[in-house]
């Protein structure tokens, strides 16, 4: 059977696909959203990023590193085609479902995420066998120093105490299990933007007609 149209907007649909079965299969999820209503997740990232900007990438309340580097990285300006050189953003993939293990470790050390954006991120590896480790020890090497790039990911990132504060959340979700359930706004954590997702017009025609209807919003 040929596949949608639409598939051809995600990247990496197969591997969507296969996240979205593993999330709903663990009880993660209690309904899965079919990929059109994931392609509307990226529709609603993209109007997050142009909306509100204030939500991505800036701390909540730690200060600068008194280092040059990352005062200059905190002015977005720079910042932003940095993250795009250390290939720390992927602008196709903005939910980050499609997106391999290797791309999301190297995401969380060398983007900045403010509160508790982080568990979008390790609900994500934790589909993938290994990866939460993988993250944990690199996110180590990155804490004690023996990174060659530990100062560099550190200015990236630009606040202090961020892969204190990354590795702790790791280590969390590892020895206590998933700790984003009781987390229910769709910028914060994985199962509360699927829930969104899955809320949305399940075709484009439906879409559409939401649209028409002026009942399509991507502000939650």
């Amino acid at each position: 059977m040929m596949a949608p149209w639409w598939y051809l907007l995600l990247w990496s649909p197969r591997r969507i696909e296969a996240r979205l079965e593993r999330l709903h299969a663990d009880g993660v999820i209690a309904v899965k959203p079919n990929l059109w209503q994931a392609w509307l997740g990226v529709v609603y990232m993209w109007v997050r990023v142009a909306k509100r900007p204030e939500t991505i990438g800036l701390s909540d309340g730690a200060p600068v590193r008194d280092t040059l580097g990352a005062r200059r990285m905190d002015q977005r300006l720079y910042r932003i085609p940095a993250v795009l050189r250390a290939r720390a953003v992927n602008p196709g993939d903005q939910t980050g479902l499609g997106s391999s293990a290797t791309h999301v470790i190297r995401h969380v050390l060398a983007a900045y995420h403010p509160a508790e954006n982080l568990l979008y991120d390790l609900a994500i590896l934790d589909t993938e066998p290994g990866a939460l480790a993988e993250l944990r020890a690199r996110a180590t090497a990155v804490v004690d120093g023996s990174d060659p790039n530990a100062e560099a990911l550190r200015d990236l990132t630009v606040y202090e105490g961020y892969h204190e504060k990354l590795l702790a959340h790791v280590v969390r979700w590892m020895d206590e299990g998933r700790s984003d359930q009781h987390q229910v706004h769709p910028d914060t954590t994985l199962p509360a933007f699927l829930a969104w997702c899955a809320a949305q017009p399940a075709t484009p025609a439906a879409t559409l007609r939401a649209i028409a209807a002026g009942l399509q919003s991507f502000v939650p």
